[in-house]
């Protein structure tokens, strides 16, 4: 609507002439907006004119715009990686595409998230729109939470084993499944290494002549390689630890260097795998990826305790000795970016997600680069966003999960905080873009890589935690005492804990929903 003044005139001589204009259409314009939900206005003036036979002045008022009606999304996540990218990149990025949307994050520990969103979900409430979970509890969420399909995220674009690690949740009593969660980025286990050390002539020529294989951690194309580099730079006094290894059952971090080095046996075990490089859903690795019919249980049988098993642990332990003994210090997840910037060893195994951590160390970027696994498979990691069912707000919560996945985000989020995408379109323009410097290209050709094959997925059924703490600590008294029994009998006795767990587990779940049929 257009302001609209009307004037009256009268011209005589040597009389004073007043005109006076009366301008309504800023309270007409305000009504009009008000009543129609007009979210673009321009401010309004209200203009008072004198005129005299010498002189004419203007006085001009503004009146402010209506404020815009405004829809507010909370996400509750947990703090570092998700709130920096939720706070620095997305949420930026779809306020200015959503001129009237406000997105808040509710941001808590990693110890403390999950049991807060619990604890607002089961009592039915719409705090939040937007929920955040890890592999590990996504089980726990699913039931509160808006199942996606490919309508609402772009399937074909994403790295799928990153997003079905975790985000496709499996219920092993209905043998069903459902995507409950979208992840932003991919953190796959990865081996990160210095620079100096291995872009390093004398020492490549050196290695050659003593083992007869390339030094460059791109060309390992097993594990044992990884054992004989670890006692090369020990052995040679160059660093005083090898391969930084993760020794410590605290937050599962032996857990992940076992499951790296066994995976490598399992994928290219077909007896085991039946076909299924990652395991039987919500089973993983660590159980047969079949139910073989001499096998009378209603769960796949454990795969630990076979050869892969043994192979992949005897390599822990000789990886390890390379270390101090688990029993006096260990390393962890925390502690290697530190030990990796102080130079006790020329490599770690560990999640790509470390780089930052370690450039915080002031290491110089273009001093750490990332190669596969041996054998191009990787164990992933996950955070995941999912809309909560009790949302008032659900169709922009589910935009604002698909804008996080467009490409433009994940290339954004790469360039702004290093983390990597899981947008495959993403990893395309960025691989294209020359103005990266080279370090970075290796970052995001080891990443597409692991991600691509990352199926060496843990356990996450229900019981996974106990599983868990049996694997791990029978690990742990093994590296720390390795002369008192054999890696056969540790696993063994770890396989017999599995069933006993799962049996207990089986029948337990068999008797509720007896009980709840009848």
């Amino acid at each position: 609507m257009r302001p609209r003044s009307s004037i009256s005139t009268a011209a005589l001589a040597a009389i004073v002439i007043v005109i006076i204009v009366v301008v309504v259409a800023g309270g007409l314009a305000y009504y009009y907006v008000s009543m129609h939900h007009v979210t673009t206005t321009t401010p309004k003036t209200t203009s008072t004119i004198s005129t005299t036979p010498m002189t004419t002045t203007t006085t001009t008022t503004t009146t402010p715009p209506p404020t815009t009606p405004t829809v507010t999304l909370v996400i509750a996540t947990y703090t570092g990686a998700p709130q920096s990218f939720l706070q620095k990149v997305a949420i930026p990025l779809f306020e200015q595409e959503h001129p009237g949307v406000s997105v808040q994050v509710e941001a808590f520990p990693f110890t403390e998230y999950i049991n807060n969103e619990l604890t607002v979900l089961r009592a039915g409430g719409n705090q939040y729109d937007i929920v955040t979970f890890t592999p590990t509890s996504a089980r726990l969420l699913a039931p509160y939470v808006v199942p996606l399909n490919s309508s609402i995220i772009n399937v074909s674009d994403l790295l799928w084993p990153a997003e079905s690690f975790g985000g496709v949740v499996y219920n092993a009593t209905t043998n069903t499944s459902m995507i409950a969660g979208v992840a932003p980025w991919v953190s796959n286990v990865v081996i990160i290494y210095n620079a100096k050390y291995f872009d390093n002539a004398t020492l490549e020529q050196e290695f050659y002549n003593e083992y007869h294989m390339q030094l460059n951690p791109w060309t390992w194309h097993n594990w044992t390689v990884v054992v004989d580099v670890s006692k090369f730079f020990v052995e040679h006094n160059i660093t005083p630890w090898g391969v930084l290894t993760m020794d410590t059952t605290s937050g599962g971090d032996i857990l992940t260097s076992f499951t790296s080095i066994y995976s490598y046996f399992y994928i290219n075990n077909q007896t085991l795998n039946c076909g299924t490089i990652h395991g039987m859903p919500g089973f993983g690795v660590e159980f047969w990826g079949c139910i073989p019919s001499w096998w009378h249980y209603p769960f796949p049988p454990p795969a630990i305790n076979t050869s892969a098993g043994v192979q992949a642990l005897e390599i822990l332990q000789q990886l390890v000795s390379y270390e101090p003994n688990p029993a006096q210090f260990s390393v962890s997840f925390d502690n290697v970016p530190e030990l990796f910037a102080e130079g006790k060893g020329p490599a770690t195994i560990n999640y790509a997600s470390r780089l930052s951590a370690i450039l915080s160390e002031n290491v110089s970027p273009s001093d750490v680069l990332m190669a596969p696994l041996p054998g191009n498979y990787s164990m992933p990691g996950g955070t995941y966003f999912a809309v909560s069912k009790y949302s008032t707000h659900k169709q922009l919560a589910l935009e604002f999960l698909q804008f996080i996945e467009s490409p433009q985000v994940q290339e954004q989020m790469f360039l702004k905080l290093g983390l990597f995408p899981i947008s495959k379109a993403a990893y395309q323009a960025l691989l294209a873009n020359a103005s990266l410097p080279q370090y970075e290209h290796v970052w995001l050709e080891a990443n597409l890589i692991s991600a691509e094959r990352g199926y060496a997925w843990e356990s996450l059924i229900p019981v996974t935690y106990n599983l868990g703490n049996a694997l791990g600590s029978a690990l742990l008294s093994y590296l720390e005492s390795p002369n008192s029994t054999t890696p056969q009998a540790v696993l063994n006795h770890v396989a017999a804990e599995y069933v006993q767990i799962l049996e207990t587990y089986y029948s337990t779940t068999t008797s509720t929903s007896s009980s709840t049929t009848s």
